[in-house]
C-alpha cells in the first residue's frame, strides 16, 4: 500500500467547501467539538477524586461493539449505568461497530442525550420493537430509491428492515448531530464501515476502515476525509462536482449495520443455516456444497437459500399477523435443490402476477418473510406491482447477482494523491458493516490524533469474546500501531469469560476488555450458554422482559468494575510515560 500527499496546497483545506481534506490531523470541527468536552470531563474525573489537569488528562473511548438489537440494547444499559455510576462524562469519544452505531446515532437526535440517558432508556426500549411492514408504502419508497443512480442492497435493507426496527424519520441526517456532539454535554461520536472490495483483498490493510463523523466522513488509515454533508456527493480530482442531497441517518444506520455485505464472510456463516421453530436461534448447519463455485454465481445461490425461507400463499390480509416463522428442514435438500425451488416458487408467482388478471386471483398475497430470523409479513399490492416497478425488480436482480451493498460515489475518484489498491480508480466504492472486520472499531479510536489513553471496550458479540482483540493485535501490529500484548493464555477461556479484562503496554493505550455475558452475570452452570442462545445476533425483535435482562446484565459489568476503571484512569494520569 503507497500513500502520497500533496500537503502544501491541501492542508489548508477544511473539506467543507466541497474539497477532499488530505491530512492526518482532526477536523476542526473535531478539535472544537472535544475542546468543549475537556471541560466536562476533567470536572468529572476531580469529582471522581482524580486530579489531573489538560495535560495530564487521558482521552478515554468507549467502544460499542457490533452484535444486532442485542448490541443495540446493551450499549444502551451500558451508558445508562455509566452515567449512574458517574463514569459517562469522563468520556470522551463513544464508538460503535453495527447494532452499537444503532443506539448511538439515535441517542444524539437529543442534544443532552447523556445528561437524560437513564430517562430516554425507557422510551427507546419502547420504540425498539418489530412491527409489520407496510409495504405498499416501503415498496413505493424503495421503488423511488431504485430510480437513482446509485442502488444497492443497502437501499432494500433499510426499507423492510432497518426503519422499521429503529423507527427513525427519515428526515434526520448525520450533519445535523454537530450540535449534540460539540457542546461539551456528550461523547463526541465515530461510526465504523468498512470498504468492502478492500477488505476482501486484504482485511488489515489501512484503506479498509471507513469513518462517519457528525463533520467529516473518511479514511483514517488513508489520512483523507470529506465535509459529511457531501458524503455520496460527486467529486473529481479531489473537487466537488455534482452535489447530492446527504444521505439520511436511516440510510446510514442500514449501511453501519448491513452484516449481509459481505459475500467473503457469507460463506463462512450464511450458507449452511437453519432457523428454529421460534425464529430465535441460529445454528450453522453444514458447510455448502458449493461454495467452490465462483463468487459471480454465490450471489444468486445465497438469495435462494434466503428466499427458500420465503413462503407465498393466499391469505385473508386481515388475518392476524404471524410472528415467527413454522420451522424448515433444510438439512435433506443439496443448495442447489434450495435455490431452485425458491426461483420456481417465484417465477411462478411473478408469471401469475404478469397474467392473471385481478378479479382471478386474491387482491392481496401474504409472505411470511423471514431472513435470517427477521419474521413479519408483508402484503404484496394487486397483481400490477412487477409492471409497474420494471426497473426496481431489475436492479434488485442485478445487486442480487453481484451481491452489492453500499455503493457510494466515490470522492476520491482520480485525485491522484492516494494509491491504495486503485481505490482512485473507481468512480464509486461500497461501504458495509465494519464488523466484518473487527466487531470493535479500534482503528478508529487509535488514530494517533485523537491520543486516547484508555479504551473501554464493551464487547456484545455472543462467538468468539475475544476476537476482537486478537483482530485488532494483528491490524495493529501490520500497520505499526501502538497496541498493548494480548497474552493468550487470557483468551483461552472462551466458554466462561470473566467480566473484564485489562492489557496494558509501554507507550500503548490501556484496553479493558468487557465481555458481554460472563461468569459474573451468567453464574449458574451453562448459563452463558443458554443466555448466548436467547440472544442471537440476526434476531430483531425481543421481548420487553428480554430487553430487560439484557439491560440488566450490561449494567452488572459496568457496577461491578467501576473501581477497575478508575484505578486505571489513575495509573494513566500518574504516569509519566503513557505517551499520549
Amino acid at each position: 500500500i503507497q500513500c502520497s500527499f500533496s500537503l502544501k496546497l491541501l492542508q489548508k483545506q477544511t473539506g467543507d467547501d466541497g474539497s477532499v481534506r488530505f491530512s492526518p490531523e482532526l477536523s476542526e470541527g473535531e478539535k472544537e467539538a472535544t475542546r468543549s468536552r475537556k471541560v466536562k470531563v476533567l470536572e468529572c474525573l476531580n469529582k471522581l477524586g482524580i486530579s489531573c489537569d489538560e495535560k495530564t488528562m487521558p482521552n478515554i473511548a468507549v467502544l460499542g461493539s457490533g452484535g444486532g438489537l442485542r448490541a443495540t440494547i446493551a450499549l444502551l444499559g451500558t451508558l445508562a449505568e455509566m452515567k449512574k455510576q458517574g463514569l459517562l462524562d469522563a468520556v470522551m469519544y463513544l464508538c460503535g461497530v453495527s447494532g452499537s452505531t444503532w443506539c448511538i446515532s439515535t441517542l444524539y437526535n437529543g442534544k443532552d442525550w447523556a445528561k437524560n440517558i437513564e430517562t430516554l432508556e425507557e422510551k427507546l426500549c419502547n420504540d425498539l420493537c418489530w412491527t409489520p411492514v407496510d409495504i405498499q408504502k416501503q415498496l413505493d419508497w424503495v421503488t423511488k430509491a431504485a430510480d437513482g443512480e446509485v442502488f444497492s442492497l443497502t437501499d432494500v435493507w433499510e426499507a423492510f428492515v432497518v426503519k422499521n426496527i429503529l423507527k427513525l424519520n427519515r428526515g434526520k441526517k448525520l450533519s445535523e448531530h454537530k450540535a449534540a456532539a460539540s457542546n461539551g454535554m456528550n461523547p463526541y461520536p465515530i461510526y465504523a464501515a468498512v470498504e468492502q472490495n478492500t477488505f476482501e483483498k486484504e482485511n488489515t490493510c489501512p484503506g479498509t476502515w471507513f469513518e462517519f463523523t457528525p463533520h467529516e466522513c473518511g479514511f483514517p488509515g488513508l489520512d483523507v476525509f470529506v465535509s459529511t454533508k457531501y458524503f455520496g456527493s460527486k467529486f473529481q480530482g479531489g473537487k466537488l462536482t455534482e452535489p447530492k442531497e446527504e444521505k439520511h441517518m436511516s440510510y446510514l444506520q442500514s449501511l453501519w449495520g448491513s452484516a449481509l455485505g459481505s459475500m467473503q464472510e457469507n460463506k463462512h456463516y450464511l450458507m449452511g443455516t437453519e432457523i428454529s421453530a421460534k425464529g430465535r436461534c441460529i445454528f450453522l448447519k453444514r458447510p455448502c456444497a458449493l461454495l467452490s463455485q465462483k463468487r459471480w454465481s454465490l450471489g444468486p445461490l445465497l438469495a435462494g437459500k434466503v428466499m427458500s425461507f420465503f413462503e407465498i400463499s393466499s391469505s385473508d390480509p386481515t388475518s392476524p399477523i404471524l410472528s415467527s416463522p413454522q420451522q424448515r428442514n433444510i438439512g435433506d435438500h443439496t443448495d442447489e435443490q434450495l435455490h431452485n425451488k425458491a426461483m420456481s416458487s417465484l417465477q411462478s408467482y411473478f408469471q401469475k402476477s404478469s397474467t392473471t388478471s385481478k378479479e382471478q386471483i386474491p387482491p392481496h398475497i401474504s409472505t411470511h418473510m423471514c431472513s435470517a430470523s427477521v419474521a413479519t409479513t408483508i402484503v404484496l399490492p394487486s397483481p400490477g406491482f412487477v409492471t409497474r416497478r420494471t426497473n426496481f425488480i431489475e436492479k434488485l436482480k442485478t445487486c442480487y447477482d453481484n451481491w452489492t451493498w453500499g455503493i457510494t460515489n466515490n470522492f476520491l475518484y482520480q485525485t491522484g494523491n492516494v494509491h491504495a489498491d486503485g481505490l482512485d480508480k473507481r468512480e464509486v466504492f461500497n461501504l458495509i458493516d465494519a464488523g466484518v472486520a473487527n466487531n470493535c472499531a479500534y482503528p478508529l479510536v487509535l488514530r494517533p490524533a485523537r491520543r486516547v489513553g484508555l479504551i473501554l471496550s464493551f464487547d456484545f458479540c455472543i462467538d468468539g469474546s475475544f476476537e476482537t482483540l486478537k483482530r485488532a493485535s494483528k491490524y495493529c501490529e501490520e500497520n505499526q500501531i501502538p497496541f498493548p500484548p494480548i497474552d493468550p493464555e487470557v483468551m483461552k477461556d472462551l466458554a466462561n469469560p470473566s467480566s473484564c479484562y485489562i492489557f496494558e503496554g509501554k507507550g500503548t493505550p490501556t484496553v479493558m476488555h468487557f465481555p458481554l455475558f460472563n461468569t459474573k452475570n451468567c453464574p449458574g452452570p451453562q448459563e452463558i450458554t443458554k443466555t448466548r442462545i436467547t440472544f442471537p445476533t440476526l434476531r430483531m425483535s425481543y421481548t420487553r422482559q428480554e430487553m430487560e435482562e439484557l439491560l440488566n446484565k450490561a449494567k452488572m459489568n459496568v457496577a461491578e468494575n467501576k473501581d477497575k476503571i478508575l484505578e486505571q484512569i489513575q495509573k494513566i494520569v500518574s504516569s509519566p510515560t503513557r505517551g499520549f
